[in-house]
């Protein structure tokens, strides 16, 4: 049986998407979010701070961290089999129904 890679163009529209994902997170530059931190820093009001620091989101080394991570799996992605994409597709699919189970 002849091994089926994923379609180049499929692997091209996630690697995209992917890109921009990462990007629509946090995209203020670095010196407007310290300048935004250290403005919420001298409120009083804890709740607005950490409403503010979730909406910042990851730091520098978290967001390395993920962009890493996506470009190894868009590689992998790129040398596999669409079988294989598939069956790891279904198997993400029902861990999340089982998560989703058991949290109700």
């Amino acid at each position: 049986m002849r091994r089926i890679k994923p379609d180049a163009d499929f692997v091209a529209e996630q690697s995209v998407r992917m890109k921009e994902l990462l990007h629509l997170r946090a995209a203020l530059p670095r010196e407007d979010l310290e300048y935004v931190v250290e403005r919420i820093a001298k409120l009083k009001d804890t709740r607005l701070q950490e409403c503010v620091a979730a909406l910042i989101g990851w730091g520098d080394d978290e967001r390395a961290e993920v962009e890493t991570f996506v470009a190894i799996a868009l590689e992998v992605m790129k040398r596999t089999n669409v079988s294989k994409l598939r069956e790891c597709a279904r198997i993400v699919e029902l861990k999340y129904y089982v998560q989703e189970r058991t949290d109700d």
